[in-house]
């Protein structure tokens, strides 16, 4: 797979001018649309934490990562609403996607959010991922808003990051280790699943056009590897899953 477009080569008027073609828009509108709803499902998994979590520390946590959440969301429907896709129309061609596994794990953290441990694998699943495929995929788009944002994001994401880092320890202390691998073994298909398929026709014109740089596999497999180590740091089991898409339990 050859890029053709360099990073932050594309801007709005670029599009709205005719000078991209129509494939790019489409593969950069659902792309946007998909990342964007990602955002949305994950503020409404912390607001569901905030009905159903009482301690402080956590409180102050999810309330911070609640409004960059949102904040995240608009930035992306925001650089969507520069090429004349509103948030309805967005949200309007996942219909389909929503229901399939690469929307598992953030759409169960929205729709289910019960307690603390939910929140433990919101981190290691949704934190975790998202940093990785906006740190490696996004930032260097070629569609410049998209990689503008993205920097917006990191900055922010990256301290999301670090809760997640020293979660799991401190989830296994005080939850028990047993509890933790339970969740772990249910969540962690959903979070490997969120990278979507390898070697897919989407992603191979995500990747000639610039918008992304890596392979779904490539980054989910960089993903279990660094889960891999901090499961074990906290004294964890970590899960066997399938190898191939969409993953389940070994």
């Amino acid at each position: 797979m050859t890029r053709r477009l360099q990073p932050s080569s594309v801007e709005a008027t670029d599009v709205l001018g005719g000078r991209v073609d129509g494939n790019f828009v489409r593969v950069l509108t659902r792309l946007l649309a998909a990342h964007a709803m990602a955002e949305k499902l994950t503020a409404a998994g912390y607001e569901r934490a905030l009905e159903n979590i009482t301690r402080p520390e956590l409180s102050a946590i999810i309330h911070k990562n609640l409004a960059e959440e949102h904040k995240h969301a608009t930035l992306i429907y925001e650089a969507l609403a520069e090429i004349g896709v509103s948030e309805v129309q967005a949200d309007r061609c996942l219909v389909t996607a929503l229901k399939g596994p690469a929307f598992a794990a953030p759409r169960h953290f929205a729709e289910h959010s019960a307690g603390e441990l939910d929140l433990v694998m919101a981190a290691v699943s949704l934190d975790m991922t998202g940093l990785l495929m906006i740190g490696v995929n996004y930032r260097e788009s070629s569609y410049a808003p998209h990689a503008r944002a993205a920097e917006v994001i990191l900055q922010e994401e990256e301290e999301h990051d670090l809760f997640a880092s020293n979660v799991l320890r401190d989830a296994a202390e005080r939850l028990g280790a047993e509890s933790v691998n339970t969740a772990l073994r249910e969540w962690l298909p959903r979070a490997v699943n969120f990278f979507g398929p390898p070697g897919s026709g989407f992603t191979f014109d995500c990747i000639t056009y610039g918008l992304k740089a890596r392979d779904n596999k490539e980054i989910a497999d960089l993903y279990l590897s660094l889960l891999e180590r901090r499961v074990h740091q906290a004294g964890l089991d970590m899960p066997n899953i399938t190898r191939d898409y969409p993953h389940g339990l070994a």
